[in-house]
Order: C-alpha cells, then sequence, then structure tokens
C-alpha cells in the first residue's frame, strides 16, 4: 500500500462519495505561521499523536498532511499504520497542494480549456506541471522556472488536432497560431519520444528533423510526463519512488516505454536529472 497520495489523487478522493477523514498535522507553530490548512481538515497536535491516534478506528481511511510531507507526516502515517488505520500523506504536503491549486488557475489551463482539452486532460496537465517544478527545482543549476511551467501544462495541446506522434508537431504549430513564445514551443514539440534524434525521427511518422533536447528545462518537461504516466498507472508509490525506479519501471513495462530507442533516452535522462550519470 503506498504511503503517500498526490495532491490530484487526494482531490479525487474529497469529490467521492467516501472521502477519507482529512488531518491537519502541521506543529503547533508552523500551523500558526502558515495559517488555514485544506478544507474541511480537521487539526491534531503531532507531538500528543499517541494520545489521539487511538480514538481513529481500524480500518479508517485517513489523508493527513503537514508543511512539506516531511518527517512529522511520515511519522504520524507510520503511528497510525501500525493501528491498522490506512493513512496516506499527501507529498510534498500543503505546499504540494497550494501549488497544484496555483497550477489549476494558471492562464495556460484556460487557454487548453479554450482549445478543446478535457478535464482528464487538464488533471494530467497539472500534475505534470507540479511534477517538472519538483524535478527542476531539485537540480543544481538554476534554471527557468517559468519555462518548466508552461512547458509542461502545455505539453500535450496538440492533442486536439492529433493523438498519435504527430501532436508534439501539431501542438507546436498550434502554438505557433496562438502566438505563444518558441521555447515554450520547442518544449511541446519535442516531448514525444523523447527527444527523437533527426536519424530516427522518420521512423515514428515524425517531420525529418532533429527533436533532440537543446536545454535542461525541454528535458525535464518530457521526463515529468513519463513520471505522471507511471503515477496514473499505479507502477510506484510515490514521486519519489518513481524518480528512484524509472529504468526498472520501464524495463519491466514496455508500453509505457514505447520502444528500445525511447527507454534509452529517458533512462539517459534519469541518469542526469537524478544525479546517476
Amino acid at each position: 500500500m503506498a504511503k503517500t497520495l498526490t495532491p490530484e489523487e487526494l482531490k479525487r478522493k474529497l469529490d467521492s462519495g467516501t472521502p477519507p477523514l482529512l488531518l491537519d498535522v502541521r506543529r503547533m507553530e508552523d500551523r500558526d505561521k502558515g495559517g488555514p490548512g485544506l478544507p474541511g481538515a480537521q487539526w491534531r497536535d503531532p507531538a500528543q499523536m499517541e494520545i489521539w491516534a487511538k480514538d481513529i478506528p481500524a480500518g479508517s481511511e485517513v489523508a493527513l498532511f503537514c508543511v512539506r510531507g516531511g518527517g512529522v507526516s511520515q511519522s504520524v502515517q507510520a503511528t497510525l499504520d501500525a493501528r491498522g488505520v490506512t493513512a496516506r500523506y499527501i507529498e510534498g504536503g500543503i505546499a504540494a497542494w497550494n501549488e497544484t491549486e496555483t497550477l489549476a488557475a494558471d492562464p495556460d489551463v484556460a487557454l487548453l480549456r479554450a482549445q478543446g482539452v478535457g478535464e482528464r486532460g487538464l488533471r494530467h496537465a497539472v500534475q505534470v506541471a507540479s511534477i517538472a517544478l519538483t524535478v527542476a527545482r531539485s537540480q543544481k543549476e538554476p534554471l527557468d522556472l517559468d519555462l518548466v511551467r508552461r512547458g509542461a501544462l502545455l505539453h500535450d495541446l496538440g492533442k486536439v488536432r492529433d493523438a498519435g506522434n504527430l501532436h508534439g508537431v501539431a501542438g507546436a504549430e498550434l502554438g505557433r497560431e496562438l502566438g505563444l513564445p518558441e521555447a515554450v514551443l520547442a518544449c511541446v514539440e519535442k516531448h514525444v519520444r523523447h527527444g527523437v534524434p533527426e536519424a530516427q525521427a522518420a521512423g515514428y511518422g515524425l517531420p525529418v528533423r532533429d527533436y533532440s533536447f537543446v536545454s535542461m528545462e525541454e528535458r525535464i518537461v518530457s521526463y515529468a510526463d513519463k513520471l505522471a504516466d507511471i503515477l496514473e498507472a499505479g507502477l510506484a508509490e510515490s514521486l519519489a519512488d518513481a524518480r528512484v525506479r524509472l529504468p526498472e519501471i520501464l524495463a519491466a513495462n514496455p508500453k509505457l516505454a514505447k520502444d528500445e530507442a525511447t527507454r534509452l533516452r529517458y533512462v539517459e535522462s534519469w541518469g542526469l536529472l537524478e544525479g546517476k550519470a
């Protein structure tokens, strides 16, 4: 059983007919400084968890959060789990939830909706953007986070015109019609099959040119898209788990890897972005 859930997963659970018990387990001082938590959440002092945890019946489903999904959430989750409670904490904490809320209200999401992207596609775009920003912030060198955000939100824009390998090219063409920046459109165009070199383009039915990544921002957008696919398929317990095990997961799931050349390009990016090179 996964110990974490993404903000997107929690939103779906809260909107279901049987939402989990939602607990705010921020330390008192963090709660006082950070202000209100999630709507409907009940605050529980993590310093007193041995007292209040026994009042939650075994078999209950609990979702909990602290500031950033670190030691506080992990400790409470372990305590509840030991008591037979199905507990998961928000990966990235309330900070991740707030960022997802901000992304969902981004003008680029409104642009996607205006172009005919459905709610499922919008949720995927927001999740990819959240993951891409997380990966980008973990890099040693400073990156253009605005470019990462926009490239990730708009990466599947072209699916309103083509659902296959051409949706990156179609998205860049549509983006030019809409006046979007070329740096953003490079992220959109190159994410399909993860930076295809010119010699392989024809084999994927792409116009023959070089789709190799020029910037780390382009690479991160495509990499985040695959991490989102892994999470959506339930193949990893958390984003952190997906980032550690991406080569293993792709090797065990050929359909997700698409083909061997694409798999190897993802593994190369994994090495670069996760410090394994």
